[in-house]
Order: C-alpha cells, then sequence, then structure tokens
C-alpha cells in the first residue's frame, strides 16, 4: 500500500490542520495485485473470525518496534532521533482507544546504504539481514518504494507503505513526525486494515466517470452503496466505514460528489485515516469501531506470536525536562576532545536525547546521542575553539513524549584532554571549591599503585596559568596544598599528567 501525494493540491495549509508537506497521501495496492490480495484475505480471514468470536482485550497490549533510521551510503539524510520519538508518542494517541500501544524494542541509526534509502525494491535481502523478526519493522527512507514505478502508478511522490509479504512498514522521513498522518495509516495496513475506498484506489471517482457511479468499481471491486445494503462485500468489506470513491486525495473535509449506482450521493467519513481526505483537523482522524476489532483480531492471530513477547515496558511517566547543569551560560569546556556534559535526573527516564550544533535551531552540523539513564555523556568529537548549543530531552521506550530542556551554549577551548584514565588513580577530589582569592588548593588523591604526575593549571581557554611541578602520588591516601595566590576571580581547569592519560578537575575562583 504506496502513499502517494499530489504535488498541487498537497501545497495548501490549513490551520490547525495536517502541514502541506505531510498531508494524508495515497498508497498503490490498486496497481500492486499481489499485496492488495494478500491483504484482503487476511482481512476476511480477521473478519470471520470477529464475527465469530468477537476478541476483546481485558488490559492494554505492549507492542515492541523497532526504528530502522536509514541513510545514504555516506551517512547522510537520516532522519532526526526527536522526529523518531514525536513519532511514536503520537501514535501512541492514535492507537490509544483500542487498547494497543507501542514502545521502542531497538532504535536502529547506524544503517548507511542508500539502496534502501531510494529504492527498496533492490536492497530486499540486505534489509532481511538487518529486519528484526520479534517486531513491527518501521523503516525511515528518503523515498519509498517497494515496487518499481509502473505505467499504473499514481502521478506524484509515495510518502509510505506496507509490505503484506516482508511484513513491514517503509515511509519517508519527512512523514516520521507528530502531524503527518502516514504512519496511522500504514500501521492500519499492517493489522490487515483496507482503505475506505477500496477499489477506487489507482482510478478514483471523477466526473468522467459519471454519475451514477458504476456498480463495478474500477479496481474489481463492488462500489458500496450511499445506504451500506452490500458493505459486507463491497468497497473496504467494513460497515461502520461509509462508502468511499475518493482515492485521489480530495482537499477538504466536505466531500458530497458522487452518487452511488443508485442514484444517491455518498457521504464519507473524511477523517478515518485509512480514507485519503486532505488537511481535516488532525486530532479529529480515529480509526471506526469495526476497524478497531480487526486490528485487534490481526494482532491476536498466530501469525502475530513474535508481536506479543507479554513485556510490559517501563509505565511511568515523564512530566519534566531536566535542568541542564554543565556546560552552560557561555562558560568553556574543559578539553574539547572530551566535554562531560551533565543535566539533572528525571524520574521515568531511562535514555536522553542529547543534541549538539553549532546553532540554537540544532541544523548546522548537529549530531544526537542517546545516552543510558544517569546524568551525563561524555563526547569526545567536538572541534576546538567553537561555540556550541546543546539540550537533553528524557524518554523511556514507552514514554516519548517529553520535552527538551532549555538550550545552553558553551564555547570549547584548545586544550587537549586525554580521553584514558590514569589508571593507577581510584579518586581525587579538590577542595574547597569554590575557593577564594589568595588562598590555598587542596588536593587529595586516593591512587591503588603509586606513580609521578604533573600538574598544572590552566584558564578555560586552555592557555597555561600556572605550572604546579611534577609530584609523587604513593599508594594510597597522598594530599598537596597549592596557593593560588595572584589568581582573579574566575573558572580554572587543574589537570594532572602522567604518561598514559590525563585527569582534570573544574576549580572556580571567587572573591
Amino acid at each position: 500500500m504506496r502513499i502517494a501525494i499530489l504535488f498541487l493540491t498537497l501545497l495548501l495549509s490549513v490551520s490547525g490542520s495536517l502541514h502541506a508537506q505531510s498531508v494524508h497521501g495515497f498508497c498503490g495496492n490498486g496497481h500492486y495485485q499481489e499485496w492488495d490480495d494478500a491483504l484482503t484475505e487476511r482481512l476476511l480471514r480477521n473478519k470471520q473470525r470477529w464475527e465469530s468470536n468477537p476478541l476483546q482485550f481485558r488490559n492494554t497490549v505492549y507492542i515492541p518496534v523497532t526504528f530502522l533510521m536509514v541513510a545514504n551510503t555516506a551517512g547522510n539524510g537520516r532522519v532526526a532521533h526527536a522526529q523518531v520519538l514525536n513519532q511514536l508518542c503520537k501514535l501512541n494517541e492514535d492507537f490509544a482507544d483500542m487498547g494497543m500501544q507501542f514502545y521502542i524494542k531497538t532504535i536502529k541509526d547506524n544503517i548507511n546504504n542508500t539502496g534502501i534509502y531510494n529504492a527498496q525494491y533492490n536492497a530486499g535481502l540486505v534489509m532481511n539481514a538487518l529486519k528484526d523478526n520479534n517486531s513491527l519493522n518501521i523503516w525511515v527512507v528518503d523515498v519509498a518504494a517497494g515496487s518499481p514505478p509502473g505505467p499504473n502508478d499514481p502521478p506524484g511522490t509515495t510518502l509510505g507503505y506496507y509490505s503484506p509479504f516482508r511484513d513491514w512498514v517503509v515511509i519517508r522521513r519527512s512523514e516520521c513526525n507528530a502531524t503527518s498522518i502516514v504512519m496511522p495509516h500504514e500501521v492500519g495496513h499492517f493489522f490487515s486494515l483496507k482503505h475506505t475506498h477500496n477499489g477506487w484506489d489507482s482510478q478514483p471517482w471523477t466526473p468522467a466517470i459519471g454519475n451514477p457511479a458504476p456498480a463495478l468499481s474500477p479496481g474489481g471491486v463492488p462500489t458500496e452503496l450511499a445506504n451500506g445494503s452490500n458493505c459486507n462485500t463491497a468497497g473496504d468489506f467494513i460497515c461502520d466505514t461509509p462508502a468511499d470513491y475518493n482515492g485521489f486525495g480530495f482537499n477538504g473535509c466536505n466531500y458530497n460528489l458522487a452518487q452511488d449506482p443508485t442514484g444517491v450521493f455518498i457521504d464519507p467519513d473524511e477523517q478515518l485515516f485509512m480514507s485519503y481526505f486532505l488537511n481535516c483537523v488532525r486530532n479529529e482522524y480515529h480509526f471506526s469501531n469495526t476497524q478497531q476489532d480487526l486490528m485487534r483480531e490481526d494482532y491476536n492471530h498466530s501469525s502475530r506470536n513474535y508481536l506479543r513477547p507479554n513485556i510490559t515496558p517501563n509505565l511511568t511517566e515523564i512530566t519534566q525536562a531536566p535542568t541542564l547543569l554543565f556546560p552552560i551560560n557561555n562558560e568553556f569546556a574543559p578539553g574539547y576532545n572530551s566535554v562531560n556534559f551533565q543535566w539533572s535526573a528525571v524520574a521515568g527516564a531511562d535514555f536522553h536525547l542529547l543534541e549538539i550544533a553549532e546553532n540554537q535551531a540544532f541544523t548546522s552540523n548537529a549530531f544526537t546521542v542517546i545516552a543510558p539513564s544517569g546524568n551525563s555523556h561524555t563526547i569526545t568529537s567536538l572541534q576546538p575553539n567553537k561555540n556550541y548549543y546543546w539540550r537533553v530531552r528524557p524518554f523511556n521506550a514507552y514514554r516519548t513524549c517529553g520535552s527538551f530542556a532549555s538550550a545552553q551554549l558553551f564555547r570549547t577551548n584548545n586544550l587537549t584532554v586525554s580521553t584514558n584514565d590514569i589508571t593507577e588513580l581510584n579518586t581525587w577530589a579538590v577542595f574547597p571549591n569554590p575557593v577564594v582569592e589568595q588562598g590555598t588548593l587542596q588536593v587529595s588523591l586516593m591512587a591503588n599503585k603509586g606513580f609521578d604526575g604533573t600538574f598544572f593549571l590552566y584558564n578555560t581557554a586552555g592557555q597555561l596559568v600556572q605550572p604546579l611541578g611534577r609530584h609523587r602520588i604513593n599508594s594510597g591516601n597522598t594530599n598537596f596544598e597549592f596557593s593560588i595566590e595572584g589568581l582573579q576571580a574566575g573558572v580554572y581547569i587543574l589537570a594532572l599528567d602522567q604518561e598514559q592519560g590525563r585527569e582534570i578537575r573544574r576549580v572556580v575562583v571567587t572573591r
């Protein structure tokens, strides 16, 4: 089911509705008959099971998801991690009414393959090798292309599709966000749903076809009547989704153009996720009751055992953003090649999305890191003498709606910090810190083995302020006292150098 979009009609924007670049597009099941037939077979199977023994969930079910974030072979163009978190947050809102929720099993963000990025139909073997066989796989790519372009393809750009044979969802990176409805549409296909305009996919109703509409749709499916009397055998085979012949992206939410074969004007539900109506209010799109029932049946089928690992993810809500602690307020970071970012702990967070960039919009030379639980992470790949912005967003596998902390600005210096710790040193501390001008600085070290080391005092620009000499650090506890007479108030870096490594501490001098 490939989603395509007409360039001209989708350039319109309506306040409070889907944004112009990500409005609901088109699927291509009408021109890819094998996919269409396979999905119809599954839907009718689920419908038969539901009619004979309706399934009800006693508790919410949690479905594992693997996001495969693909870049080209050069590593460029990957979707932003924040967009993936936004997408999962919104997808869980979309499916909340039916007791189906999704959580991140894995994020694969190191796939650099131009073939997958632009033409999945040529990359099936590679994709199969990367697929996670125990979760819903969602590929986020630049060009969604499940089959070679064909003469019967609808015009426009493919936004996403579900492959029944590969059993994965593929969407364009532009559609992976909290405003597009491509993702819930394709997940609906994943759970066996057809388009509400089934049969009119590749050739929707137009005045040229005539009113009344023919009894058989262009796709060979019986045309559903406005009164729904043939709903079990026509259209999408679901009786609480009204007749719909709009397979071409009607740009509005009030469709009253087509007459059914008896001459009665149809009145479709324009805000069903599985329709093609554009620019309706995002939060009013929905699945019908029967669509929800059939998706639950599909989830419960034996072929979906792999989606039921009986795992409940961390359900703790994340209600606050962290506070950034260091580096902040345009201060220098000690050592450009090893910066330890620190922030306040947030209840419920198992991971933190750390973003660093050269501009406040986080678009210039930006990169992201998923840091595990805790409240610090060291980055070793920054450049010297540059301004950077950074921010942190807490999340866990299920709760991905949290906010970023307000961005902070800092500057790297030209001081190189060894990324190797001094293995002989267990702990060391500097006190008092802050220390007053004209005072003395106490340094206490605990070593597991004696070694010789040299102390240096730098300013935050990486310039040597004062050499403090070479000293013997004995096994066990060793204490030193250094005079800071003559130092002006400010922030300094105390470095301890040894042949195999360097350790640093931040020192604040006050008046």
